[in-house]
């Protein structure tokens, strides 16, 4: 299996203040990354969000824009699949900071690891990144980015290795799963 799990804590609504990556290849997960961000609302965050993540606008000060970390971060979201736990709010932060810096889109696709979690572990009573790495044993701090990257990867390790499929396209042919376009 290939793919990049992605996963984005926030400062504000879609204002990014922590990304995390994990790329997966061949199966593996050959390396994480986290970033700080000082998000392009600094210095105001949402005291809900701050409760979440516990991320403080003092340790955002020195940090640089999503803009200046781009260059960075395209590597790692170019021609991939991207996978997030709860897609659909980590793809709207990427896509909204991407319009707020007049960023091109990278060529990428994506899918939900919620959504096929769903379609492999049905019934379960909650489908949340902790409480499925809880059922499986995967150990992590939750709500740092890099870490939740990490998880959301190893889940859909998991799950590969649950459904027998060897690799990414095998496992969305057998649960029914389709990728989304960014």
């Amino acid at each position: 299996m290939t793919f990049t799990a992605i996963d984005f804590e926030t400062a504000h609504a879609q204002f990014p203040c922590e990304i995390g990556l994990c790329r997966v290849e061949g199966g593996e997960i050959i390396e994480v990354m986290s970033r700080l961000i000082k998000p392009a609302c600094f210095p105001y965050m949402n005291p809900w969000c701050q409760k979440v993540h516990g991320i403080a606008p003092s340790e955002l000060q020195s940090e640089n824009t999503f803009e200046e970390i781009w260059g960075e971060l395209r590597p790692w979201l170019e021609d991939t699949v991207l996978v997030a736990h709860n897609a659909a709010f980590d793809m709207n932060v990427l896509r909204s900071s991407l319009r707020h810096y007049d960023l091109a889109t990278p060529h990428s696709d994506y899918l939900c690891s919620v959504s096929l979690s769903r379609k492999i572990w049905k019934g379960l009573p909650s489908y949340k990144l902790n409480s499925l790495c809880d059922m499986f044993d995967i150990r992590f701090r939750h709500h740092r980015a890099g870490a939740d990257a990490e998880a959301c990867a190893k889940l859909v390790l998991k799950a590969g290795d649950d459904m027998g499929a060897p690799s990414l396209e095998n496992l969305l042919a057998l649960t029914g799963v389709k990728l989304k376009r960014l």
